[in-house]
């Protein structure tokens, strides 16, 4: 069964750039191999930890929101396991409810910024009262 899942891991801040991208994709492709489809990507950059792990105080987090069977959250939890590179993660699947609230409200999953409403602006009249408290009227 086709479920929802979303992702965040931490990886070691103190890798170059490069080896951190290395990391994301060798994931996020494993997802895809394994027959998932990935639905978002968010990098989240790097962010003080809320306490050591193995003496680094500093991680770069990443999110992922994905749709696959059950199988691809083992392969992915024993990939974590495996690579060095990665601090701490976590996997969870999203639950139905929120996946239809979301296709019902066009809400966004998070880390992606919501579109911006269009500022509605009215011309002030001659009865329009003062803002501040400090205006005479």
């Amino acid at each position: 069964m086709v479920r929802q899942y979303e992702s965040i891991f931490i990886v070691d801040s103190h890798l170059p750039n490069e080896q951190i991208e290395a990391c994301i994709t060798k994931h996020t492709q494993l997802i895809e191999k394994n027959g998932g489809k990935t639905k978002l990507i968010d990098r989240w950059g790097k962010k003080r930890l809320a306490f050591e792990i193995a003496k680094k105080q500093y991680g770069f987090y990443v999110y992922v929101r994905f749709e696959g069977e059950g199988k691809i959250c083992q392969e992915l939890n024993r990939s974590f396991k495996l690579d060095d590179a990665v601090v701490r993660f976590l996997t969870v699947t999203v639950p139905k409810a929120a996946c239809k609230m979301e296709t019902a409200q066009n809400v966004q999953p998070p880390g992606k910024a919501p579109e911006e409403a269009p500022v509605r602006v009215e011309p002030a009249g001659v009865d329009s009262k003062p803002v501040s408290g400090n205006a005479e009227v």
